[in-house]
C-alpha cells in the first residue's frame, strides 16, 4: 500500500492469518520463491505451499526452454529453490516456473528435482501435450482436453482459467491419463468478480481427481497516493507516467491493498469451509455434518445454533461436542421448540462452528463455518391494508396530483415518474423515481463486451430516461387512488406498464411490468431508481448480507437484519464500478438522525443498493478520487441484475454464465414505499400488503 515492494515480517504474518481465517489452505508462490520467513510461517500455521521457481519467459514462449545454451540457467533456478526450501514441511509441490513454453530444459529440471526429492509432486502448467505421441497436434490449446495428455515429467495436469464445464471435461476424460487435475490460476478476482466460485468447487468436490486451484490473486498491488486536492486514492499502472503499462491488472486481489477483506473473500470463506452441514429434515431438527479437514477431527469446535423470526433470534442453544473424523459424516439433532408462526413471518435456523480455544490465527469464538436453512413453517395469511383517509386528485396537461393534509404526490404525465413525494410538507425524493436498466460497468463487463463485440448492451445505459408515455388513467375510491401508465422505449424495444397505488396514509405501491423484445441485447438489470437526501444515511435491511451479493456470488451471504451507514456500508472498489447489491431483500429502511425516513418493502424479495454517488459518476470514474460527494443518495430497487462473472477478465470468459444473464422477455415486480414519521413507527414490514 505504501511500502512498494517491501513486505515486512509483520505484513507477512498478517497475510498468513488472513489466509487461515478465510479457510484457505494452500498458497502458490507465483512467480518466484518467497522470503524464507514466509515458509516458516506456513510451517507454523499449517498452509500447503506450491513453491515456484523464478522462471518466466512470457514474451518468448518456449524459445529458451528448447535452447541447450539456457539449460544450465533453467536447472540452476530449480536447484536453488529446492536446496533452499527442501526442509520446510509446508512445501508439498515444486513448480518449474510460469508461462515459459515447454521444452527439454523443463524436463531436465523435473528430472533433477525428482532425483533429489521423490517425495513431492512436480508441477508446471506449461507442460501441455506430449510431442512424442503420434496423436499430438501442434498449436493445440483447449483447456478441457489433453494433447493427447501432458508430459510424464509432471505429476498433474495443470490449467489456467478453465471454465467450470471445461474443468469437468478434463477431469472425466481418463482415456489417456488419470493424474490429478489442478487449476494453477482461476477465478480472476479483478474488481467486482469471483462469480461462479461455488460452481468451480461443486466440480472439485465431485471428483477425487480434482486437486482444487489457486485464485488469481490474493492482494491488490495498489500504491496509496494523494491528488492535488489532497484526496487519497490507490494508484495503478499508468498513474506514474509509466508506458507501457497493464492498467488495473495489478488490482485483482480478494483483499485490498490495505488488507481490507473484499466481498469476494467472504464468498470464498463460505465455499472453502472445512465442515459442511446439510439438512436431513430441518423442521424436525435433523442434520448431517461432514468433516473435510485432512488431518483433524471436529473436537476443536463449539457448535451453536439459533432460530430467527424475520431476522430476530427467538431460540438458541448449543450442540454437544462432536469428534467426527476426517472425511467422515455423522447425523445430529437439534431439539428446538415448536414454532408458532406469526403473520407474514419467515423462520431460519443458523448453525455455527466456532473455535474452542485461541489459535495462532484466530481467537476463541471465531466462526470457521456456518450454515443457514429456511424452516418451512406453515404461513399465516396477510390481510390487505384498507385506508379510510380520503385523497383528492387533480389533473393538468402535464401532471397528476394526489394529496390530502398528510401527503402530496405528483406524477409527470410525460415521463411516467413520481416527481414529488411529500409527507408533512417534506419531499422525500431528491430525484424522480424512474425506470433503470443499467449498472456501472464492472471490469468484467467491459472485458467481455470488448472481446465479444457486445457494445449494443450500452443501449441500456439511458433506456430508462427514454421511456415515452402513451396513455395514463386514474381510478379513485375511498382512501385509494390508482394511476396506470403505459408507454414504450423505442430502443431497445420495450413495452412498459407502471401502476401506482396510493393510500391516504401516504403509502405507495409501485408495480413495474416491462416486456422486452427477445431480439434486444442482454439487460444488465431490471429495476427502478431514485435519489433521496443524504440525511437519510442510516440504512437497515432484512436480506442477504452483510457483504454485497449477486446471482453468481451469494453463497457466503446469509439472511438477516443488517445495519450500516449509506456512505460506508459497502466495499467500494479501487476502480469504481457496480457495488453494494443485496439479494433476497424483504425490506430496507432509510432514516435520518431523527428516525424519520422511508421504508421500502418488496411484495416479493427484491435487490437493493444505496450509493452516495450517481450511477454515471461511478460508471465514468477510473479512480475513487474522481467520485463526487453529493447532497443526495442513489437508491436502487431492482427485480434482478445479471451476475458478475469473472472466469477471467480479458475474454468471453469474463461474461456471466448464461444462467445469470437477463434476456428479453416479460418481467414484473412490485414494491411499497412507506413514509416513517417518527421512532414510534410500528407498522410491521412483513404485514404490508394492499
Amino acid at each position: 500500500m505504501t511500502n512498494g515492494k517491501t513486505v515486512s515480517r509483520a505484513d507477512m504474518e498478517k497475510d498468513v492469518q488472513l489466509i487461515k481465517k478465510f479457510n484457505f489452505n494452500a498458497v502458490r508462490t507465483s512467480h518466484y520463491p518467497n522470503d524464507p520467513y514466509f515458509y516458516d510461517l506456513c510451517d507454523a500455521y499449517g498452509i500447503y505451499v506450491m513453491d515456484e521457481a523464478n522462471l518466466e519467459t512470457h514474451g518468448l514462449g518456449g524459445k529458451l526452454a528448447n535452447d541447450p545454451a539456457w539449460a544450465n540457467a533453467f536447472l540452476e533456478r530449480g536447484i536453488r529453490m529446492v536446496e533452499r526450501d527442501k526442509n520446510h514441511p509446508s512445501v508439498v509441490i515444486w513448480s518449474l516456473g510460469n508461462e515459459s513454453g515447454m521444452g527439454p530444459n523443463h524436463a531436465a529440471m523435473s528430472a533433477w528435482i525428482k532425483g533429489l526429492d521423490p517425495t513431492r509432486y512436480v508441477h508446471y502448467e506449461g507442460a501441455q501435450g506430449d510431442p512424442s505421441d503420434k496423436r499430438y497436434i501442434k498449436n493445440f490449446w483447449p483447456s478441457n482436453q489433453g494433447n493427447p495428455t501432458d508430459p510424464k515429467w509432471v505429476d498433474m495436469l495443470s490449467r489456467m482459467y478453465p471454465q467450470p464445464e471445461e474443468l469437468e471435461e478434463l477431469i472425466v476424460d481418463t482415456q489417456f491419463d488419470k493424474r490429478p487435475v489442478l487449476m494453477c490460476e482461476y477465478a480472476h478476482a479483478m474488481g467486482n468478480s469471483l462469480g461462479n466460485y461455488k460452481t468451480y468447487w461443486d466440480v472439485v468436490y465431485k471428483y477425487d481427481r480434482a486437486m482444487g486451484g489457486f485464485i488469481w490473486d490474493f492482494i491488490d498491488q495498489g500504491i496509496l497516493q494523494k491528488d492535488s486536492n489532497g484526496k487519497a486514492f490507490f494508484a495503478y499502472g499508468g498513474d506514474f507516467g509509466d508506458i507501457p503499462n497493464d492498467g488495473s491488472f495489478c488490482i485483482n486481489g480478494i483483499v485490498a491493498a490495505d488488507r481490507t477483506p473484499k466481498p469476494e473473500i467472504y464468498e470464498a470463506k463460505k465455499v472453502n469451509q472445512p465442515v459442511v452441514i446439510k439438512a436431513v429434515d430441518a423442521l424436525k431438527g435433523n442434520f448431517s455434518i461432514l468433516n473435510r479437514h485432512h488431518a483433524s477431527d471436529l473436537s476443536h469446535y463449539n457448535l451453536v445454533w439459533n432460530i430467527t423470526e424475520n431476522g430476530v433470534i427467538i431460540q438458541s442453544g448449543a450442540i454437544p461436542s462432536m469428534s467426527t473424523k476426517p472425511y467422515q459424516e455423522e447425523l445430529f439433532t437439534i431439539d428446538f421448540k415448536n414454532i408458532k408462526p406469526k403473520t407474514g413471518s419467515e423462520y431460519f435456523i443458523n448453525i455455527n462452528g466456532m473455535l474452542k480455544e485461541n489459535t495462532l490465527w484466530g481467537n476463541k469464538g471465531y466462526v470457521v463455518f456456518e450454515e443457514q436453512f429456511k424452516l418451512d413453517v406453515p404461513s399465516v395469511a396477510i390481510h390487505s391494508i384498507q385506508s379510510k383517509i380520503e385523497l383528492t386528485t387533480t389533473q393538468t396537461e402535464d401532471a397528476i396530483e394526489v394529496k390530502n393534509k398528510l401527503v402530496e404526490l405528483v406524477f409527470d404525465k410525460k415521463t411516467g415518474c413520481i416527481t414529488t413525494y411529500k409527507v408533512n410538507g417534506i419531499n422525500i425524493l431528491e430525484k424522480p423515481l424512474k425506470l433503470n436498466f443499467w449498472r456501472p460497468e464492472t471490469e468484467n463487463d467491459k472485458a467481455y463486451r470488448r472481446s465479444m463485440n457486445k457494445s449494443d448492451e450500452l443501449e441500456w445505459m439511458h433506456a430508462g430516461e427514454q421511456f415515452k408515455v402513451t396513455q395514463t388513467s386514474v381510478a379513485s375510491e375511498k382512501g385509494k387512488v390508482t394511476i396506470n401508465v403505459t408507454g414504450i422505449i423505442v430502443q431497445p424495444k420495450t413495452e412498459v406498464n407502471l401502476v401506482y397505488t396510493v393510500l391516504g396514509e401516504g403509502y405507495v405501491k409501485v408495480k413495474s411490468t416491462v416486456t422486452i423484445d427477445k431480439s434486444s441485447p442482454d439487460i444488465p438489470k431490471i429495476g427502478m431508481q431514485f435519489d433521496v437526501s443524504n440525511a437519510y444515511q442510516d440504512v437497515s435491511y432484512f436480506g442477504k448480507g452483510p457483504q454485497a451479493n449477486y446471482q453468481d456470488k451469494n453463497t457466503g451471504a446469509l439472511m438477516g437484519i443488517y445495519k450500516g451507514n449509506a456512505n460506508t456500508m459497502s466495499y467500494g472498489y479501487i476502480v469504481p464500478q457496480e457495488y453494494g447489491n443485496h439479494m433476497e431483500t424483504r425490506w430496507f429502511k432509510l432514516l435520518n438522525s431523527s428516525d424519520k425516513g422511508l421504508l421500502v418493502k418488496g411484495e416479493n424479495p427484491i435487490n437493493f443498493s444505496v450509493w452516495p454517488y450517481s450511477t454515471q459518476n461511478i460508471n465514468d470514474a477510473t479512480h475513487v478520487n474522481q467520485l463526487i460527494d453529493r447532497k443526495a443518495l442513489t437508491v436502487n430497487v431492482d427485480l434482478m441484475q445479471m451476475g458478475v462473472g469473472g472466469d477471467n477478465t480479458w475474454s468471453f470468459k469474463a461474461e456471466p454464465h448464461a444462467e445469470y444473464k437477463i434476456k428479453g422477455g416479460v418481467y414484473s415486480y412490485s414494491f411499497y414505499l412507506i413514509p416513517i414519521e417518527n421512532k414510534n413507527f410500528k407498522l410491521n414490514p412483513e404485514t404490508i400488503q394492499f
